[in-house]
């Protein structure tokens, strides 16, 4: 009734103006505002200057219940200001509204001070999780806290609105001893067992509100919680519910809310399944030794602490088993399962450092150091893809990347990195030596990286036997500097240096790059190794380092002005290419890349290769070469006889208006490990050519040959040996 009064006024104020030009003298133009509506002040004592804008008179009017805001003068005239003297803050952060009023044109305007506090809130069950015998009795638990009891909002959460309450609500603290007590009632049931949340929570003078819920577990009638159970007996009721009161004790290697944690699996070429991630936990035995991943029931059962130590209840719980390699996931689980969580650190875990090669299935979803490892792609970032299809531009087409990683003995696997993840293109550049990263191992698949390559399609995407997951950047310890590593660089392409349609090296001048017909040159194109950080918000090349790549005078590589024109991520002229039909009919053999170089002086025992592939296809997305192969020789003839080293296969760019599940919108990371029979030739050929005759029709992943000429980059190469 209020609102229409108002609207009512305001319409007949118009009316009168528009009928009445010859009064509009007398209508004078008020105004009042202050020039900034919030402010934020130290927890010490001083004085506060605001700002007001004003053709008239007004008055400053302090709430009557606040006491720590001081006014020497409260009627004010015209634009000034005036100053607020403010007592010390020995508390918790406090805020208070100052009003400004003018009563003659009954204009009125307020300003929020805030203050910090000598003392932040603290409210922290340091064991989230503990049990009660079914007989009943008082319930005593550790809680962190600086604020008075009677401050806070205490709830009582049963699992579904009908259960009968058990809970006394009789909360004592006693800041001594931070002991929170309360008593229960006794469990009737002689075989269930009955569990509740109680909530704590205090809202500060800023309106933060502080939250700490303690989950209580009581036993049956009998004081039975159930028997403790090592991860093998859990192991044995794959492919089935666990029927038995069971539970088993371990340290959780994971932490809630954590958005690289777990898989986000592409469902449709579109869409991507975040909340897998979210509610993913992973737990392994006190000893180390296995690792079960635990799928939660919702995002909010996953209350789970990294490196506490728990046990949880299995009882209804799903055990799955996945083969090749063997690895087990328990679903179902919720936050009432827990029986009991205590706070750890990562010192309680056992220690496990180990190579690539000396893992086995028994360390999926355990936590891992890997020893001498690096990252042998010396461009780009942790996700170097084109961010128009991640969910930066509120697209879901990739989720994930993983990026190449090798040790000291010559094995290799990916580390994954979600889209989700803030410090996946935060700017910074890769690092070029070697070290160790810490993270959960893991299998998972990616089919933008290799599809159609098993017989069944749930196992299309195999990208190795393991992954790793790092949990923090932390986790990541590898040595900055190139000169650190374990291995030295032979020769490398980090950007296209092209003359005359041959490409060159950017670090020191050993050998070039050809095309495998002298009837086509090398040209330059697009990559997405832009350093970040990327975004709508964040528009063009302003990166000291660029794309992670240093000319010799140690500025960026690319000073193209449209780099990373549009937030996305893009390099211009940041890759070598060749556009040709890539199959050779009259000799029925592909066409390809060709990269000499010499080997003279150099004693190893580890030679590797590692280049960055993309098929760079059209608007119909048709025709790209799916099947490729590295060969090597001492004689570099196309028609020569060559030595197989590997097979591997190239995806194409996306279309946005057609994605494909296979489809990558990024370049893809392959290593090849070299053999040791190319050492000491004065020159010595790679060629990365054509295998088999297959494209994609557009939508098909290989169905057609070869037929229309077609653009495949090579984002990145580097021939490289262990010191």
């Amino acid at each position: 009734m209020v609102r229409l009064q108002y609207i009512a006024a305001f319409c007949s104020l118009l009316l009168a103006l528009a009928c009445k030009k010859d009064d509009a003298e007398y209508l004078k133009f008020s105004e009042l505002g202050a020039a900034k509506k919030e402010y934020t002040i130290p927890a010490t004592a001083g004085q506060l200057e605001i700002k007001v804008l004003s053709n008239g008179n007004f008055e400053v009017v302090l709430p009557q219940e606040q006491s720590w805001l001081k006014l020497s003068n409260a009627k004010m005239k015209g634009d000034t200001s005036f100053l607020l003297d403010h007592e010390a803050n020995v508390g918790f952060p406090r805020k208070s509204v100052v009003a400004l009023y003018a009563s003659e044109s009954e204009r009125y305007d307020t300003v929020l001070v805030k203050q910090s506090g000598t003392m932040q809130p603290i409210l922290n069950f340091p064991t989230l999780n503990t049990t009660v015998l079914g007989d009943g009795g008082a319930v005593v638990g550790k809680l962190k806290t600086n604020i008075p009891l009677e401050d806070l909002t205490i709830k009582v959460i049963y699992p579904t609105p009908d259960v009968e309450a058990w809970v006394n609500e009789d909360f004592a603290y006693d800041p001594n001893t931070e002991n929170f007590s309360f008593t229960v009632k006794p469990n009737t049931s002689q075989t269930e067992l009955r569990n509740v949340q109680v909530r704590l929570s205090y809202k500060d003078g800023w309106d933060t509100e502080h939250v700490s819920t303690l989950y209580l577990l009581q036993a049956n009638a009998q004081n039975e919680f159930g028997t403790q159970a090592d991860f093998p007996e859990i192991r044995v009721w794959a492919g089935e519910k666990i029927t038995s009161d069971l539970y088993i004790e371990g340290h959780v290697v994971s932490d809630a809310g954590n958005p690289n944690v777990g898989d986000a699996p592409q469902t449709t070429p579109t869409a991507i399944n975040y909340t897998e991630n979210d509610r993913t936990v992973y737990v392994q035995s006190l000893d180390g030794r296995y690792g079960f991943r635990i799928i939660t029931s919702t995002p909010a059962d996953n209350i789970f602490k990294r490196y506490g130590k728990v046990q949880i209840l299995l009882k209804g719980v799903g055990v799955e088993r996945e083969v090749n390699p063997n690895r087990y996931t328990l679903t179902g689980v919720t936050s009432m399962m827990v029986m009991k969580q205590e706070e750890g650190t990562v010192s309680q875990l056992a220690i496990k450092q180990k190579y690539m090669g000396d893992l086995t299935d028994d360390d999926l979803y355990t936590f891992v150091t890997l020893k001498d490892v690096e990252f042998p792609i010396r461009k780009g970032s942790f996700t170097p893809i084109n961010e128009g299809y991640s969910t930066l531009f509120a697209a879901h087409r990739i989720g994930k990347y993983p990026l190449l990683m090798r040790d000291k003995n010559g094995d290799d696997f990916f580390t994954l990195t979600n889209t989700r993840t803030s410090y996946r293109r935060d700017g910074s550049m890769l690092p070029a030596g070697s070290g160790t990263i810490s993270g959960i191992i893991v299998h998972e698949k990616f089919t933008r990286f290799e599809y159609q390559d098993a017989n069944l399609e749930q196992d299309y995407g195999n990208i190795g036997r393991y992954q790793i997951r790092h949990l923090a950047k932390e986790d990541i310890k590898v040595n900055a500097a190139l000169n650190s590593g374990f291995s030295e660089l032979l020769t490398e392409y980090q950007y296209p240096n092209i003359t005359n349609g041959i490409a060159l090296p950017t670090l020191g001048n050993n050998g070039s790059i050809t095309f495998s017909t002298n009837t086509v040159s090398l040209s330059r194109s697009i990559d997405y190794s832009y350093l970040g950080p990327v975004g709508k918000e964040n528009l063009g090349n302003t990166n000291q380092y660029g794309n992670g790549v240093l000319t010799g005078s140690g500025s960026k590589q690319n000073t193209e002005a449209n780099t990373n024109s549009d937030g996305k991520g893009a390099v211009t002229n940041a890759a070598i290419t060749a556009n040709n039909t890539w199959w050779n009919y009259e000799k029925n053999r592909g066409e390809g890349f060709v990269i000499d170089f010499s080997t003279l002086g150099i004693n190893t025992s580890q030679l590797s290769l590692q280049f960055t592939v993309n098929n760079l296809v059209g608007g119909t997305g048709k025709g790209a070469p799916r099947y490729w192969k590295v060969e090597w020789s001492e004689h570099g003839n196309m028609d020569g006889t060559w030595t197989k080293i590997k097979s591997y296969t190239v995806p194409d760019a996306p279309l946005f208006a057609n994605t494909n599940i296979h489809q990558l919108a990024a370049y893809k990371n392959i290593n090849v490990k070299l053999p040791l029979a190319m050492l000491g030739k004065s020159k010595v050929y790679l060629r990365l050519v054509v295998e088999k005759n297959l494209a994609s029709d557009g939508n098909s992943y290989a169905s057609e040959p070869l037929s229309v000429a077609t653009t495949t980059g090579i984002g990145y190469l580097a021939i490289r040996y262990n010191k």
